[in-house]
């Protein structure tokens, strides 16, 4: 399966735009993340319209990953008339939606998708390393067409991730790499990522969340570009 995106930025390169993304099953919209830059995208794409179901699952409370979550939610509530889904294993969203002036009946909150025979994709959450004062999440998605991994923001990829991978049980790797290497990293960096993806298998790996458009390098490093939604 492939992820679509509505940027490849980092919270840092606002020319690049937040690293989020959707896809759709059928009339099933799924969202990841909604950044600062996400609800103008969102907001024009036919599929958010038309679907007869949209859920939005969160990996963390940083600004370039909810920062207009509030606005779509209000825009589909009061415009579209629809009550979205929106996923976190954490309530903390909901906090953070209360503190926002979003009303909680204007949404239905879920700590994660349910596991069962109605869904048409499943998210499974995987704590990962970002930052010291909070919790982050990536998330296996697997659908009838296959399965990947987004990241969020973290430091490595988890080992079960990477065992997945390899045994070919998941079927691309989304994940959040930096240029610049720090003493202190709070992502991944495109060392790490050369050191772990040897270049047969490069072609099934994107690097998101861009620090600088360092794309010319990453495709001249056998790395996948990411789909990117057209204007």
């Amino acid at each position: 399966m492939e992820l679509t995106f509505v940027g490849t930025g980092s919270a840092f390169n606002p020319v690049l735009e937040n690293s989020n993304a959707f896809f759709s099953v059928d009339d099933r919209l799924y969202i990841i993340d909604c950044g600062e830059t996400a609800f103008g995208k969102y907001w024009s794409l036919p599929a958010l319209k038309d679907a007869s179901q949209v859920t939005v699952v969160i990996t963390h409370l940083h600004c370039d990953h909810v920062g207009s979550l509030g606005s779509l939610v209000s825009y589909c509530y009061f415009v579209l008339r629809k009550t979205i889904r929106i996923v976190h294993p954490l309530d903390t969203i909901v906090r953070l939606l209360d503190l926002m002036g979003i009303k909680r009946e204007c949404y239905e909150y879920l700590e994660r998708v349910p596991d069962d025979n109605r869904e048409q994709a499943l998210f499974a959450p995987i704590r990962v390393e970002h930052v010291d004062n909070m919790i982050c999440y990536g998330y296996i998605i697997s659908t009838a067409e296959g399965s990947a991994y987004f990241s969020g923001d973290a430091t490595t990829i988890p080992p079960e991730v990477l065992e997945a991978f390899r045994a070919g049980n998941i079927d691309r790797i989304y994940q959040d790499t930096s240029l610049v290497t720090s003493d202190h990293p709070t992502h991944g960096t495109l060392a790490y990522m050369e050191a772990t993806f040897p270049q047969g298998v490069r072609n099934r790996v994107s690097c998101i969340h861009l620090d600088s458009d360092y794309r010319a390098l990453l495709r001249e490093k056998g790395f996948a570009l990411v789909k990117l939604l057209k204007p």
